[in-house]
């Protein structure tokens, strides 16, 4: 509910638009697919899955989409290199939006960029992620690559609170002699989200709101995060969820709309399963960011915002 000194960026990921100041542009959406123990998987390791099921999936994020105007982008999870082929191919021959390369394995990461660039794509790929802990191979593969976007992580294992994402980003922490926006850089990422490292609550969480914030306004990048970890992560909510479902969806859903009124421009949401959820709650808030944005001299950018599809 207010606007940034510092200039905002705004970046093209594929023909998708992300960053700006609060208002002016839709909230990103990414959701997650091949997941671990995702049921439309048979085989993780070969990736082996459901192609129909992934379809309707898909098209069930690019409808509430098309409906409220917040872009979707899948956040593509593989843990071998057949796998993230499998899952890339299927995707880039049948949708047009842009994809995050994720996995567990530093490794299938590096294939994933080296893939995306071999079949002309890696203008849609977005690598997750740039982090403390990234090895020199998959530094040399994203180099090597043509992509141009990637997640930087700000995660400081040292120190969780806002200072240290913020340490993390411009000089490194705990051995790391550069930081990772520096690392980002010399990788050839011209497009850097940062991921402020949603902590869980009682470890840091109150920091996921206020690091958002401080992070545009020192940098002008766009920032987001998987908030709904947080929620994940709560161990009494794991308990109490067991005996009244009920209470899951608003927490889920609600722990990143937080983030959003304070200027988040992207949220890793989760399981794609959760797209109609998400989808009209973003929007919500969306219209709310530029009502004020409007009223501080900001204008809505993007003609599909929801302020100009649902009002």
């Amino acid at each position: 509910m207010f606007r940034f000194d510092k200039e905002q960026k705004v970046f093209d990921l594929g023909g998708t638009t992300i960053g700006g100041q609060p208002g002016e542009y839709p909230t990103v959406l990414f959701g997650s697919m091949f997941y671990n123990r995702h049921k439309i998987v048979t085989d993780e390791d070969k990736g082996i899955f459901d192609k129909n099921a992934a379809d309707n999936l898909w098209t069930a994020a690019e409808e509430i989409s098309d409906t409220t105007g917040n872009p979707h982008c899948n956040q593509i999870v593989a843990e071998t290199n057949e796998a993230m082929k499998n899952y890339i191919d299927w995707f880039v021959d049948g949708y047009d939006e842009p994809f995050l390369i994720d996995s567990s394995a530093g490794d299938v990461r590096a294939f994933g960029v080296a893939y995306a660039t071999e079949i002309g794509v890696a203008d849609r790929g977005i690598h997750n992620s740039i982090n403390a802990s990234i090895h020199e191979d998959e530094v040399a593969a994203i180099k090597e690559s043509d992509l141009t976007s990637a997640i930087i992580l700000a995660f400081n294992a040292t120190e969780p609170g806002v200072k240290g994402k913020i340490e993390i980003l411009e000089e490194g922490a705990a051995g790391i002699e550069s930081g990772m926006l520096e690392i980002a850089e010399g990788c050839g990422i011209t497009k850097p989200l940062v991921d402020i490292a949603a902590m869980p609550l009682g470890s840091g969480a109150g920091a996921n709101v206020r690091a958002g914030v401080a992070v545009k306004a020192r940098f002008g990048l766009p920032v987001g995060a998987g908030y709904h970890n947080s929620a994940s992560a709560w161990d009494w909510m794991k308990t109490f969820k067991k005996e009244h479902r009920e209470v899951w969806p608003p927490v889920d859903i609600g722990n990143n709309l937080i983030a959003g009124i304070a200027g988040a421009d992207y949220y890793l949401y989760g399981p794609i399963e959760n797209s109609t959820m998400i989808a009209p709650a973003a929007a919500m808030i969306d219209i709310m960011v530029a009502e004020n944005a409007e009223e501080l001299g900001l204008t809505v950018k993007d003609p599909n915002h929801p302020f100009k599809k649902l009002i």
